[in-house]
């Protein structure tokens, strides 16, 4: 983890820069400091030796120890610009200011997660279900399994059985079917009295357990606010029980009845 970390660094320059005051904490060659960007992607490791001005150095030493000079290379021209307009505009004794680029292209103080994340991710148009997934007071952990399910990338037997034609590819609930995601949510006999046990009474009278009809009435909702809210975080409780389930007897652990796995206290309400 902490390699991949490392790997963002080029992206992370690009979102990060400094302001100079005393320049004793900004780097002279490595930190963004100045409009042309960072100066050793300028210059490369040999252009430092010939302005005298140590890797090492922050802005506040390589002030104090640059000596002008006529220089005919572009870069150590504009380089020289740069020290010299630090030099005539002055520093002073308060701290460098660290700056993050905010959505819009502006450069701020504070650091904001959610701006630097839609900064850097690509976007795209919301898709119909999102309010079925991502909705206030849900649960990260919840909403991420109900995602991956939406997406169809759960493990189910029937995309294990692509790349190993030996595996088992029966429904480990209902020992009678081949196990796919539609199957497991909820047209199962075992998930499908689960689902219908969880929501009789938001639900009424109605017993949809088909997939697809099951998050059409999920993102569409039901007659009030706090209903809604309740149908959706029962489904993706329902979802996340039921694949817990499944995989406790995949591995062989003892199996949980119907009844006890549509009990809040068991499914985490």
């Amino acid at each position: 983890m902490w390699k991949k970390l490392l790997k963002l660094r080029p992206l992370a320059r690009q979102l990060s820069r400094k302001v100079i005051n005393s320049g004793s904490g900004t780097s002279f060659w490595f930190d963004c400091w100045s409009q042309a960007g960072r100066l050793i992607e300028l210059t490369g490791e040999r252009w430092p030796m010939d302005l005298g001005i140590p890797i090492n150095s922050s802005v506040e030493s390589a002030i104090q120890l640059y000596r002008a000079k006529r220089h005919r290379a572009p870069v150590l021209q504009l380089i020289d610009k740069e020290v010299m307009r630090l030099r005539n505009k002055g520093l002073n004794n308060q701290e460098d200011l660290s700056l993050w680029r905010r959505e819009n292209g502006d450069f701020k103080e504070d650091f904001s997660t959610a701006q630097t994340w839609n900064t850097i991710r690509t976007q795209a148009p919301k898709v119909p279900w999102f309010k079925g997934v991502w909705f206030s007071g849900a649960t990260p952990r919840l909403s991420f399994m109900v995602w991956i399910a939406i997406h169809d990338r759960l493990a189910t037997d029937d995309r294990i059985s692509r790349w190993n034609p030996q595996a088992i590819v029966h429904c480990w609930l209902c020992q009678g079917h081949f196990e796919n995601r539609d199957h497991l949510f909820f047209e199962c006999g075992y998930s499908k009295e689960v689902w219908c046990e969880l929501v009789k009474n938001l639900a009424g009278s109605r017993r949809i357990y088909e997939w697809l009809s099951v998050t059409r009435e999920v993102v569409r909702g039901l007659r009030g606010k706090m209903e809604t809210f309740l149908y959706r975080y029962c489904f993706q409780l329902a979802v996340s029980a039921i694949w817990r389930e499944r995989n406790v007897r995949r591995v062989g652990e003892s199996m949980l009845r119907q009844q006890l796995v549509s009990q809040p206290a068991w499914i985490g309400w």
